[in-house]
């Protein structure tokens, strides 16, 4: 064999391992790009007024939540140690949810799969709705304040109420949710509500 047919075929060799390898880049290029995203939830699906009954033991509440568009309004009504019938409020709560955005499917601590939502605080306050609880919280100056009046709410954002700060006004705040028809589930709480026609 000649120096000259030994560097054809060597070329040939080297031409051919180029043109596999290429091929196999290609192949996965193609693979990587058919690669399915994880799926997004959509607030459509969540969107009306959802209510939580009467709690089974004290602190005795019930609560309502309306998701309209990008906006989610958390009110709860509590109720004396005494009262669970749940038949007359001491005082509300509300938070004021903005910018909600459904996030990515996972895994909730229910076991089900749900969606993560992030949004922003827009409002958190309290309402007295009795004297008798207005008279509490100014004597045990709830949220640092010894102000408060009957039927007017006050901001507590960024205030401590006894479970520690409360978060301040445009704060992230992130949450994961799951639901059906008839449910909607909320996993920092880990409380259902059921969909109200």
């Amino acid at each position: 064999m000649d120096c000259h047919s030994a560097n054809t075929r060597i070329y040939s060799l080297i031409f051919l391992l180029l043109h596999l390898s290429n091929c196999a880049l290609i192949g996965l290029e193609e693979e990587e790009s058919t690669v399915t995203p994880a799926p997004t939830g959509f607030l459509s699906d969540i969107e009306g007024i959802w209510s939580l009954g009467c709690t089974s033991e004290s602190p005795y509440e019930q609560e309502t939540a309306q998701i309209q568009g990008v906006d989610f309004v958390l009110e709860t009504l509590v109720y004396s140690d005494n009262d669970s019938a749940c038949s007359v409020a001491r005082y509300s709560v509300k938070k004021h949810y903005t910018n909600l955005v459904p996030g990515t499917e996972r895994t909730l601590s229910n076991e089900t799969m749900g969606y993560n939502l992030s949004s922003e605080l827009k409002e958190f306050s309290v309402t007295p709705l009795k004297s008798e609880a207005t008279n509490t919280m100014n004597l045990n100056n709830y949220c640092g304040e010894s102000s408060w009046q009957t039927n007017q709410t006050m901001n507590v954002a960024g205030k401590d109420c006894g479970n520690g700060a409360n978060p301040i006004l445009n704060s992230k705040v992130y949450d994961r949710y799951s639901f059906t028809t008839e449910s909607l589930y909320l996993d920092g709480s880990q409380k259902t509500y059921q969909k109200q026609l």
